[in-house]
């Protein structure tokens, strides 16, 4: 009986060994699914990327991690969700970085992130409040865009402050549009001639004026529908409306000056 017993024992310490070493496997492969994105974009040697904390980032729970610049927000999964400058840059700097550079600035973020800057859209845009920039890398399947964006700011000289970036699921593309382009641009103008905010500028919008993409916004394909309008009382407006595809509700407005 006390042999039957040893053996008993033994064989739970092995099991439980394996199941302990097995664990160890499964960390250490985690931790280099959440390492890889980062060693990809980091200049610094993985001994130097080092493990800060567990933290909740809209929602999710990520992985926090820092080199000698950076600290760099990343799923479990090993998706980035933000890269931030550790020192933000101090002082104002009289040379002013151009929109031309600052776009190239950009794509090169986007190639070492591992991304193929021909399939991506940038625009640059300058906070003068702020006195930053702000890049916004639209990703493109064919016609359509994805929703799968990198946010880039950099202060004025161009020196990069954080990377955020939005993913939706590609396969939403795929879903059938029950609200045609021209009826979503049919709902844009009726609310727009019924808005108590919008209906004095009713007259001034035609149908030809507006364009029309397709996105994917919040899990959602819709129709992003822009125009401007222009007039001596009021000056220049620009419009975005997003549009449900399925519904024909206005997700999202913005009325810019």
């Amino acid at each position: 009986m006390l042999i039957m017993q040893k053996k008993i024992l033994s064989g739970l310490m092995i099991i439980a060994t394996i199941m302990t070493l097995a664990g160890c496997g499964n960390k250490e492969d985690l931790t280099r699914i959440q390492l890889a994105p980062i060693l990809a974009y980091s200049n610094d040697k993985e001994e130097n990327i080092t493990f800060i904390r567990t933290k909740n980032y809209d929602g999710i729970i990520v992985k926090e991690y820092g080199d000698s610049l950076y600290t760099y927000e990343v799923t479990p999964e090993g998706k980035l969700m933000t890269i931030f400058i550790k020192n933000s840059p101090n002082g104002i700097n009289p040379l002013q970085a151009t929109v031309e550079e600052i776009t190239l600035k950009a794509e090169d973020n986007l190639k070492r992130l591992g991304y193929e800057v021909e399939n991506f859209v940038t625009l640059v845009n300058f906070d003068e409040g702020k006195k930053q920039y702000q890049s916004t890398s639209r990703h493109k399947q064919g016609e359509d865009f994805t929703g799968n964006n990198v946010y880039i700011q950099y202060d004025a000289e161009g020196t990069l402050i954080s990377i955020s970036f939005k993913y939706e699921d590609v396969e939403i593309l795929k879903t059938e549009n029950k609200i045609s382009v021209d009826e979503a641009k049919e709902i844009l103008m009726n609310y727009f001639m019924t808005n108590t905010s919008t209906e004095k500028y009713a007259a001034l919008l035609d149908k030809e004026m507006i364009q029309a993409e397709i996105d994917i916004y919040n899990n959602k394909k819709v129709y992003n529908l822009y125009f401007t309008l222009k007039a001596e009382e009021f000056g220049t407006y620009n419009f975005k409306y997003v549009i449900s595809t399925e519904t024909g509700i206005i997700l999202y407005r913005k009325e810019l000056r």
